[in-house]
């Protein structure tokens, strides 16, 4: 009996492996570029366009998508928004578990003004934070932001070559991970909506 016993808990965990694999049971990957382990993410409070505080450390409890730019920025931010916008969208109801957060890279000229102006192009709902070059040297050395100013006093005004990534925080208030500008839109919504059920 002992041996027959042995070959049926072989043939279970057998039949169990089959089926895991058969209705799709396998872990979910993250499609973004994961730091694991997450590590916490580092506080910072600015002031967004309205002109309040904004602390990180308020909207833990939900996912926090982050990305570093400017409004005057030709290319990169305008795509970068108009991705957090359709990733909004397509999150449908779980949008409620989610905060979208613009961090200007040129506080200049991204005053409060600014950025309500801009940002009401894209979504009212995403917070745009500024606050004073010292400040926000010290959020964008904690994140790892390249930032460097082109041609600063041009009449015409002047660019400013930043990094280009969207930052994930989790509902533990974690930086989790990051997605490059080529990630598609497909791939972010299943990660975040994967989170946002996890509770991660």
């Amino acid at each position: 009996m002992k041996k027959y016993g042995f070959w049926i808990v072989i043939s279970a965990v057998v039949l169990f492996g089959g089926l895991y694999g058969l209705f799709g049971l396998k872990p979910y990957v993250l499609r973004g570029s994961v730091i694991d382990p997450p590590i916490p993410a580092p506080p910072f409070t600015l002031t967004d366009q309205n002109g309040s505080n904004f602390s990180l450390s308020d909207h833990y409890g939900k996912v926090v998508i982050m990305f570093f730019g400017y409004t005057y920025c030709p290319d990169v931010c305008p795509t970068a928004l108009y991705e957090m916008k359709s990733i909004k969208k397509r999150l449908n109801s779980k949008e409620e578990n989610v905060e979208f957060v613009f961090i200007t890279v040129d506080p200049q000229r991204d005053t409060t003004d600014q950025l309500k102006r801009y940002l009401a192009s894209y979504d009212e709902s995403f917070w745009g934070l500024t606050s004073d070059e010292n400040k926000l040297n010290e959020v964008w050395k904690n994140y790892g932001v390249f930032r460097q100013v082109q041609d600063e006093g041009k009449v015409s005004g002047y660019l400013v070559d930043h990094s280009a990534r969207l930052y994930v925080i989790n509902p533990k208030g974690e930086l989790l991970m990051t997605y490059t500008s080529d990630a598609s839109v497909d791939d972010i919504v299943s990660d975040i909506a994967y989170l946002i059920k996890q509770g991660k």
